[in-house]
């Protein structure tokens, strides 16, 4: 009889509990079918002596979500989303001593933030062309550096969902900045003089890790900010496939498309379609098929074992593709969004899939 396989999601601790609570109720859910035990779990509540996990799992017939304990798993999807470097550094010797155990293998290894995905694709001579100029924000003198040549967008090297992002532009006579906070409050303001610019700006980063990087045009017809994310996801046989695609379109008054800011989702073909018409898109989308197949397995070269990858592509109104992030602990709410049932329900259960391939391929090892 096919022993049970164990599949620990490990996550941070939220106030209430953990996030993606729907994705992880749904996998415990299709995990009974593949014969794959899934529950979730905290890095830092484990029981060594015993080598026991204190873990959640769903209880259907209650409606809600309870914890007991678990053996360690075999298999460990890490879906753990810092919410500061403070909260990483905590969680941090308790995930190394996870992956030191021979005996459980992570889906994947998180990818460590924007600026290390930058250096990884700049030192390919593929994707160069793609990548907008970026840098380590240092100082102010390196700020008006830029501002001279170009408008600039500033963004923290781990943040996510558009927080703590701005765009900052010289016209008018003005430095005009416009974007989001740390907690996601907008920000629209004007500033004339340089040195208080300079004393805005470092207020703002808070010795936080910044990158500077050239703005580019993202924009629909309508004035729009939009970007097109491909989720890329490891098959059956082990091999990078594309789940599927969406645009995500942010208000015009925003700067990023991000859908905690209040963007909206349209499919990706009907939009390139209506910006570039019938010809250009075919071209455009072809590109993006082509850099969605060879990304994954460069950047998994360099740096090691991944399962999963949320590439943010952008189109310039000229046409021209460029690479903004690859994010490996990516969402998946764009498909339920545009009601893209067989792409949804693929994203959703690829997890359960690639362990069961890795777990023959453990076994056929194993036996050789």
């Amino acid at each position: 009889m096919e022993k049970a396989l164990l599949l620990g999601i490990m996550v941070c601790k939220t106030k209430n509990l953990f996030s993606e609570k729907d994705f992880y109720k749904l996998l415990q859910k299709a995990g009974e079918k593949l014969k794959i035990i899934v529950y979730v779990f905290y890095p830092n509540q484990i029981d060594w002596k015993t080598n026991k996990v204190k873990g959640f799992q769903y209880n259907f017939s209650l409606n809600k979500w309870e914890d007991q304990w678990f053996p360690l798993p075999d298999f460990i999807y890490d879906r753990c989303f810092y919410s500061s470097s403070h909260s990483y550094l905590a969680y941090k010797p308790y995930i190394k001593k996870l992956k030191e155990q021979k005996k459980i293998r992570f889906l994947g290894n998180g990818l460590k933030g924007k600026w290390s995905v930058y250096k990884i694709l700049s030192s390919n001579p593929e994707f160069i062309k793609y990548l907008p100029k970026t840098a380590i924000y240092n100082d102010s003198t390196q700020l008006f550096q830029w501002l001279a040549d170009f408008p600039i967008v500033l963004k923290p090297t781990g943040g996510s969902h558009g927080k703590g992002i701005i765009k900052i532009d010289f016209k008018d006579n003005n430095y005009q900045i416009v974007g989001r906070d740390i907690n996601n409050n907008k920000i629209n303001q004007q500033i004339r003089d340089q040195d208080i610019l300079g004393d805005w700006v470092n207020l703002f980063i808070d010795k936080r890790s910044y990158l500077i990087q050239q703005y580019l045009d993202l924009i629909t017809l309508n004035n729009e900010p939009y970007d097109i994310r491909v989720l890329v996801q490891k098959n059956q046989y082990g091999k990078w496939e594309i789940t599927g695609s969406a645009v995500r379109i942010g208000d015009a008054a925003n700067i990023t498309s991000n859908l905690h800011g209040g963007g909206q989702v349209q499919n990706t073909e009907s939009l390139l379609i209506k910006q570039f018409g019938k010809q250009k898109a075919k071209e455009i989308l072809k590109q993006i098929k082509q850099l969605a197949e060879s990304i994954p397995s460069y950047i998994e070269s360099v740096h090691g074992n991944l399962f999963e990858l949320g590439l943010d592509l952008g189109v310039d109104l000229s046409g021209k593709v460029w690479i903004i992030e690859a994010n490996s602990k990516p969402g998946r709410k764009v498909f339920s969004l545009l009601g893209k049932v067989e792409e949804r329900k693929k994203s959703l259960i690829q997890p359960l899939v690639y362990t069961k391939h890795l777990a023959k391929t453990i076994d056929s090892n194993n036996f050789n």
